[in-house]
């Protein structure tokens, strides 16, 4: 069933919301509004299994300025309860990004900030701000799927119709068993606004299955097409490590554990995934 509740983002964060809500309607103060989603504090272990929402808040219309005070104090917290916070890491969403752009009086939208000092740690360590790798992966798909976007690289398109061209040829040969890529159903085509939210099936899509069996069709003008299904699976198997066994069961390097600050992945995504999209800009 459904949640409802009134906005509160503490007592300080309401009565500015409030205000700022009544100078944009000219009128009084007026009641709270209802809320129409939810502000988590998600604490997640890197080594260990510990997971808990730490705090939650329900809100309408949150901006990166009414996020600051409540995710410091947060920090502040977990901090004195002896947890080491290292990280934020949240989607693309513009109060998200709106709160990383705060810790940097010179930080423009087309900037990036990546980490800052925090002032709760003891040993003076950094607190790096990570933008979330499956919400990364569907807007991808999703802008790649888009009608109103038009990409190509090279001098050729990058379409979704290559993938749908596949998805019925491959469909037809299913019965046969000489189907090329198992898994690409109806869903992963015909996008509902259920399925834009599944990571599940942008991956699917991003995949080298996918690449490999559009390079096997022939046709010369789903190259780019392929490269860029390409970079994107092995950008996507670079940033979801999370097993320590992955990479040995599914025979992919690009899964397996981070030992070393001079891995050979982290070279790759700056000299070849990084530079493929600075040229393709």
């Amino acid at each position: 069933g459904a949640i409802t509740g009134f906005t509160n983002l503490g007592e300080v964060e309401s009565h500015l919301f409030a205000f700022e809500k009544s100078v944009e309607q000219e009128g009084e103060l007026g009641e709270a509004s209802l809320a129409n989603s939810m502000f988590v504090f998600l604490v997640k272990g890197l080594f260990t299994n510990l997971e808990f929402p730490y705090a939650q808040f329900p809100c309408i219309a949150l901006s990166g300025d009414q996020m600051y005070d409540p995710l410091w104090e947060a920090v502040g917290r977990l901090e004195l309860c002896g947890l080491k916070v290292l990280a934020f890491t949240c989607d693309g969403l513009a109060a998200n990004r709106r709160f990383s752009w705060l810790h940097d009086s010179a930080a423009t939208p087309s900037s990036m900030v990546h980490k800052v000092t925090n002032p709760y740690a003891d040993d003076g360590r950094y607190l790096y701000f990570f933008s979330d790798p499956p919400h990364l992966v569907k807007t991808v798909r999703n802008c790649w799927a888009s009608n109103s976007r038009h990409l190509w690289c090279n001098g050729k398109d990058i379409s979704w119709s290559h993938l749908v061209n596949l998805y019925y040829k491959n469909r037809s040969k299913i019965s046969a068993g000489l189907a090329l890529v198992q898994k690409l159903k109806y869903e992963h085509i015909h996008l509902s606004s259920y399925s834009k939210m599944r990571v599940d099936l942008a991956a699917q899509v991003l995949s080298s299955s996918v690449a490999n069996a559009l390079r096997l069709t022939g046709n010369n003008d789903v190259i780019e097409t392929a490269n860029f299904v390409e970079m994107f699976n092995i950008f996507f198997d670079c940033v979801n490590v999370s097993s320590l066994s992955a990479g040995k069961l599914k025979r992919n390097a690009f899964k397996s554990p981070y030992r070393s600050s001079e891995d050979y992945r982290l070279k790759w995504l700056v000299d070849v995934f990084i530079k493929f999209l600075d040229d393709w800009e």
